[in-house]
C-alpha cells in the first residue's frame, strides 16, 4: 500500500468504528467486507459516506460503488479504489 492508502485506510477505519461503535476493539483488515464481516446495513453505509465525504476531499459515490459488489464484496479496499478512481478523472 502506498502511504496515501495507508492514511486513507486508517481514515476509513476510524469512520467505519464512528458508524459501528461496537467494533471500536477489531482489528480491521483492507479486505473485510463492510456488509458481511463488519455487518454495516445499508444506513450505515450511507453515513460512512457522508463521513468520507466530509473527512476527506474524495467522493464515495455509493450508487456507483455498489454496482461492483458481487466482484468487490464491499470490501475496504474496494473503497479506497473506488474513491482514487474518481479523484483521478
Amino acid at each position: 500500500m502506498q502511504a496515501s492508502s495507508v492514511d486513507m485506510f486508517d481514515t476509513i477505519v476510524k469512520l467505519v468504528k464512528e458508524v459501528k461503535p461496537g467494533l471500536a476493539d477489531r482489528n480491521i483488515q483492507m479486505n473485510d467486507s463492510l456488509i458481511e464481516d463488519l455487518g454495516l446495513d445499508s444506513l450505515d453505509i450511507l453515513q460512512l459516506s457522508r463521513k468520507i465525504n466530509r473527512a476527506t476531499k474524495n467522493k464515495l459515490d455509493i450508487e456507483s460503488w455498489s454496482k461492483g459488489a458481487s466482484t468487490h464484496r464491499s470490501s475496504i479496499q474496494s473503497v479506497i479504489e473506488h474513491i482514487s478512481g474518481s479523484t483521478a478523472a
